[in-house]
């Protein structure tokens, strides 16, 4: 690992899934910067350094950082866990309640989180197999916080849910239906209600999913298109800009940078960072979105 200055991203390995972003890294010590999510950092050696305009630098072994909250972080030539949550979820909602309140960060070393061993957080770094990763990472929330498991769906609901994970090629809604035995518009009706987005957002959220790791081995555009069920390249290309705010063939560079892993049977959205050239600087002079 060589040190960097102003980004976040020296890291080993980054994990997407829909409203949490997940990496590790180690080694840098960044510019004053702010995140469109709520943060969550874990030390899995020693300790690193945090501190925000009102603040002086300050150790950490574990922290909760408001979303948009301007800071900086120095790592402390020790190795971070770093879990990024969507602000709207439920999960980041329920940590902003418990540990934030009026405050923009907040160590979390008093937490259940101390009960977790640091062999625990060196394990789950090596693992690349996306349901090993996410039962982890839901492992690690549910130490901070008491939440349900949502209730189990509709078994027409979770059955379409696999057809749709499982398509390659173009699905059309009414194949979906008359594949779980109801009408179209029923279908609809109860796939909104049981997964909180329409359908059709769902299966264009997997194409994307679908074509991510092909694009990033360098597999053609048109041909990575046709495969996971875009009508062509283009319609790919205006759905990346509209779900991801990039194109396609923006995602090879990420992988000149991090090893990227797009776990095919969830969503992933759009992870910003945006780094000041100074606490008092007026726009940020660098823009990093994954």
């Amino acid at each position: 690992m060589k040190n960097q200055k102003g980004n976040e991203g020296i890291t080993s390995a980054l994990y997407i899934w829909n409203g949490l972003t997940a990496f590790w890294g180690t080694s840098f010590h960044t510019d004053p910067h702010f995140h469109n999510t709520l943060q969550l950092v874990f030390d899995i050696d020693k300790e690193f350094k945090l501190k925000d305009e009102s603040s002086e630098w300050s150790n950490y072994s574990s922290a909760i950082i408001k979303t948009a909250h301007v800071h900086q972080l120095d790592s402390n030539q020790s190795i971070q866990l770093f879990l990024y949550l969507d602000q709207d979820s439920e999960y980041a909602q329920r940590l902003s309640d418990k540990y934030l309140k009026e405050r923009n960060i907040c160590s979390l070393k008093d937490s259940d989180i101390g009960k977790m061993s640091t062999h625990f957080f060196k394990k789950l770094l090596v693992d690349t197999d996306c349901d090993n990763l996410f039962q982890g990472f839901l492992k690690i929330i549910e130490h901070l916080i008491d939440f349900e498991l949502p209730q189990k769906k509709d078994e027409r609901i979770s059955k379409a849910i696999k057809l749709i994970e499982e398509s390659k090629g173009i699905l059309k809604v009414k194949d979906i239906a008359a594949h779980v035995f109801l009408s179209e518009s029923r279908l609809r009706f109860l796939f909104k209600r049981e997964v909180g987005q329409s359908i059709q957002s769902f299966m264009l959220w997997m194409k994307v999913i679908h074509s991510v790791n092909p694009i990033l081995k360098g597999k053609q555009l048109g041909q990575t298109a046709h495969d996971v069920g875009f009508w062509d390249a283009s319609h790919m290309n205006r759905s990346y800009k509209e779900l991801l705010g990039i194109a396609p063939s923006a995602m090879k560079k990420y992988e000149k940078e991090l090893k990227v892993i797009a776990c095919e049977k969830s969503n992933f959205y759009t992870f910003r960072t945006e780094i000041l050239a100074d606490w008092r600087a007026d726009k940020p002079y660098r823009t990093v979105d994954i």
